[in-house]
Order: structure tokens, then C-alpha cells, then sequence
């Protein structure tokens, strides 16, 4: 199987990436995995602006996909799992998950639009774990996880995986307990 992990943690010693790493030990580490990492923070990730919008389009339009620009799409596409880890920032995750996802958004690549105009399955991906921890809650009408569900329904990956390990950092919280709480989730 060929597994991405999407790193987006910021902090060295990042919970969330305590967290991923538990769930690879747990699902990815046999010998018929093979693991891409993807640290963010170590990719030069440029938004898209009106220039590099046009080139897209006009690449798409000419089904131009050789240049390297088009990298974190075909990585996205080959995966057949994805495992996307990102702490829960300002009601969201860090900008530069954003930005790559902007980079993996590729018609023709990711995924492709039918004659009806709805989204068509191109990618290999059938399951899309996303890990996050907050030190406060997400609260009940969190739009993360929908968020998470709407993409998923864009690429045609029919099984969204969405942990959270939250109140991290509220005062007499038992952040170990919570972690591990969390872990325990990931089942067999």
C-alpha cells in the first residue's frame, strides 16, 4: 500500500504529531506499506496568485501536468491512504495545509469533473485519516470535520477518518490521559 502522511505541525515537539505517529505504528508499519512523509514546514509552498492561477489553468486546459509544480498532486493521487496531521489553529489548521491543498486541488490529477459537471474519482486514495489537537474544544458546530467531508467528496474518497483530542491545555486537564484516549480510537 502506498501510504502519505501530510505533516502540518508546527511545534517540534507537536501532540498531534505524537499522535500521528501512534496511528502509522498501529496501521502503516507492515512490510507492504511503503510511506512517503510530507514535513510542510520544510516545502516551499507558495499561494496561488493571478499569475499562477493562469498557468494552472491554461496546464489544465492543455493537460500539461510534467512540470514539478504539479508534485503534491500526483503524490495526493498515487496514495492510497492519506494521513493528515494539523493542530486545530484560530477555528482551523496552520496556513500552509491550506496552501498545499490549494498545490493537491488539481483538475486532472486529484480528481476531474464529468460531462455533468459533478466531481469524478481519480485519485487512488479510499481513505483520508485526519488527526488534530486543540488546547481548548472545537466546540458542536466545529466546521473542521465538514470541511475535511466536503474534500473527501470532491476527490471521491469514501471514508473519512476525523480525530480529535481536544481541551489539551485547560486548566487541571489531564493532557497524557487525552492523548492516549484519543490513541485508543484508532483501534485495530
Amino acid at each position: 500500500m502506498k501510504a502519505l502522511f501530510v505533516d502540518a505541525c508546527v511545534r517540534e515537539q507537536s501532540r498531534t504529531r505524537t499522535l500521528c505517529e501512534a496511528y502509522m505504528r498501529k496501521h502503516w508499519m507492515g512490510p507492504d506499506t511503503e510511506i512517503r512523509r510530507l514535513e510542510l514546514c520544510h516545502e516551499k509552498l507558495l499561494p496561488l496568485n493571478g499569475e499562477r492561477l493562469r498557468q494552472r489553468d491554461s496546464d489544465i486546459a492543455a493537460g500539461n501536468f510534467a512540470s514539478g509544480e504539479y508534485r503534491y498532486a500526483r503524490e495526493f493521487a498515487e496514495a492510497e491512504e492519506i494521513l493528515i496531521g494539523a493542530p486545530y489553529w484560530d477555528c482551523s489548521f496552520p496556513a500552509l495545509l491550506k496552501i498545499w491543498l490549494e498545490r493537491v486541488c488539481v483538475n486532472g490529477i486529484a480528481f476531474r469533473y464529468g460531462e455533468d459537471g459533478r466531481p469524478v474519482k481519480v485519485c487512488a486514495c479510499n481513505k483520508l485519516i485526519v488527526i488534530t489537537t486543540a488546547g481548548g474544544y472545537l466546540g458542536e458546530h466545529s466546521s473542521l470535520e465538514s470541511y475535511w467531508r466536503e474534500l473527501c467528496g470532491l476527490f471521491g474518497i469514501p471514508e473519512l477518518r476525523f480525530y480529535k483530542a481536544e481541551g489539551l491545555d485547560i486548566q487541571g486537564s489531564d493532557p497524557q490521559a487525552i492523548l492516549q484516549g484519543t490513541a485508543a480510537l484508532f483501534g485495530a
